[in-house]
């Protein structure tokens, strides 16, 4: 028998591949206006199981898995929603992907791109319209009858806090991989191990410790999601299943589900995975699991080279410090004509060293006034925030410069944010000459009473609901809504009762800088 590789994608480590990467991406996206790209599939309807694959250029293997599930799984069509997530919709793809639409009646496309990764499949459950969910790779087909077999377990077990899997079969369509051995090897936790009880498909199901993610199915109420900071290949094995067993389910095989998966790629990959976010994933799930990454972290040392190792650990390690993980997500609006205001950001982004976890959001155009486009920006950020799970989001604009002690400030300031019950956090606005009170027992933090400016606020959760209610989602009520509201910052200062702004002041705009503290003019970096 033989084994398919142990990583389907071959990882590049010169820091130099990631950085050429990064900005064709950003070329890409910069030259491709979201009202330009395909759209999403309108909500077809609630369904019993959602499934959905995330994909990246990938078309052929979405098409013959998406023609799989309905040729070799006729009798469950009525109670399946097939979904599509798109993670790079700019790509040679996505129109092929699209237009699927009009031949597959339960068959829903979704383009995401704010950012790219594997863990992309989390937003597979929060797309989903159905009460369960599996999750498979595009380019994955399940055995005849698998379907059916899960439908039917789920029927038995419908609050069931599981994590289902099921066995790996190899290219000879016999031989089978049941589960991951705990263990790492070349730059992966987890390497194929077969059970014995998983070879017949009529077994029941046995727990298992992991599994490779190629299909995994859970109940949609019962996803416990993925980090909103991961980026780029790796890390989702193990930690998912921890996950899992910490919120009181099981990570179980289920025999019957069977499934052959497509290796070998011999025109290549579109992407190429970057030893960079593999390291920094890894390091970033031990975190959130609070496990010793030390075993880890000797792994990529001997899998790089000790220098190389010890260099991207030192690096992954600053960038998961960083101050701005205290918020779920960082998104910047940035209209699609305004490139040099993008490339702008992203130098100062770099310099504040989170270049890698900024998400870009392309602003919503309104001719007549920008006060509109900025006030639907801001409100699809804040839906977007809520579909995803976002305990608290960062939201800045384009035009944001900051203090040279930025990072500094703001590790003190989200501290005491943490021990307070708050809805806004300005890093800074117009105070119209207004001087703003310490909160109880802080030094970094004032009470925001009359803040105006949205150049760089964060929503708390507790004000999602809010916002969504009180904001129109179209341009033509928006248009009414300004005629009280004025825009989006006027209607925030008038929900300051639980608001905060950082003291000093971190960022600001150039045209704010002239009313700014005297003594702050030379402290912000261009």
């Amino acid at each position: 028998m033989s084994l398919p590789p142990h990583d389907p994608d071959s990882v590049i480590s010169p820091a130099e591949a990631a950085h050429k990467l990064r900005l064709l991406l950003g070329q890409v996206e910069q030259t491709i206006p979201a009202s330009e790209l395909p759209t999403a599939t309108p909500d077809r309807g609630h369904k019993k199981l959602a499934v959905g694959m995330a994909t990246y250029d990938d078309f052929d293997g979405v098409y013959f898995t998406v023609q799989a599930l309905r040729l070799y799984h006729p009798e469950v069509q009525d109670d399946l929603e097939i979904l599509v997530l798109d993670n790079h919709p700019e790509g040679s793809a996505a129109r092929a992907l699209k237009d699927l639409e009009n031949w597959i009646p339960n068959y829903r496309y979704v383009p995401y791109r704010a950012w790219r990764g594997t863990a992309a499949r989390d937003l597979i459950f929060r797309e989903a319209n159905a009460d369960f969910v599996v999750c498979l790779d595009a380019h994955v087909l399940l055995a005849p009858g698998a379907l059916r077999q899960l439908l039917q377990y789920f029927d038995a077990h419908p609050d069931t806090r599981d994590l289902l899997q099921g066995p790996l079969v190899y290219d000879d369509l016999a031989s089978v991989s049941t589960h991951f051995k705990p263990g790492w090897r070349d730059g992966m936790y987890g390497t194929w191990g077969t059970d014995e009880r998983g070879e017949d498909p009529a077994a029941p199901p046995f727990e298992i410790p992991m599994q490779g993610l190629g299909v995994f199915a859970c109940r949609r109420a019962a996803w416990p999601g993925l980090n909103p900071r991961l980026r780029g290949f790796g890390a989702e094995e193990g930690y998912l299943h921890e996950k899992i067993r910490r919120a009181g389910g099981r990570t179980l095989c289920l025999p019957f589900l069977r499934w052959v998966h497509r290796f070998g790629r011999p025109s290549g990959i579109p992407y190429r995975p970057i030893a960079e976010d593999r390291v920094r994933n890894y390091l970033l799930t031990l975190r959130e699991l609070n496990l010793d990454p030390s075993e880890a972290e000797a792994h990529f040392k001997a899998w790089l080279g000790e220098a190389t190792g010890e260099r991207i650990i030192a690096q992954a390690n600053a960038q998961l410090d960083n101050p701005f993980l205290f918020f779920d997500a960082v998104y910047c609006i940035n209209l699609p004509e305004a490139t040099a205001r993008w490339t702008a950001m992203e130098q100062r982004f770099r310099r504040l060293g989170i270049d890698w976890l900024v998400r870009r959001f392309e602003g919503i155009k309104t001719p007549e006034s920008h006060h509109l486009g900025c006030t639907l920006s801001h409100r699809r950020i804040v839906a977007e925030a809520k579909k995803q799970g976002l305990g608290q989001v960062l939201v800045l604009e384009d035009d944001a410069i900051f203090h040279v002690d930025t990072l500094e400030v703001l590790r003190h300031a989200v501290a005491e944010l943490a021990g307070q019950s708050w809805r806004l956090f300005y890093l800074g606005g117009h105070r119209w000459g207004q001087a703003f009170p310490l909160a109880p027992g802080c030094v970094y933090l004032e009470r925001s009473t009359g803040l105006t400016t949205t150049h760089a606020v964060a929503y708390h959760h507790s004000v999602y609901d809010l916002v969504l209610a009180d904001i129109p989602d179209n341009t033509e009520a928006l248009k009414e809504w300004v005629k009280d509201k004025a825009a989006i910052d006027q209607y925030l200062m008038e929900h300051q009762a639980h608001s905060f702004v950082v003291r000093p002041v971190l960022a600001t705009q150039p045209s704010l800088l002239p009313i700014e503290d005297p003594s702050l003019h030379h402290s912000f970096m261009s």
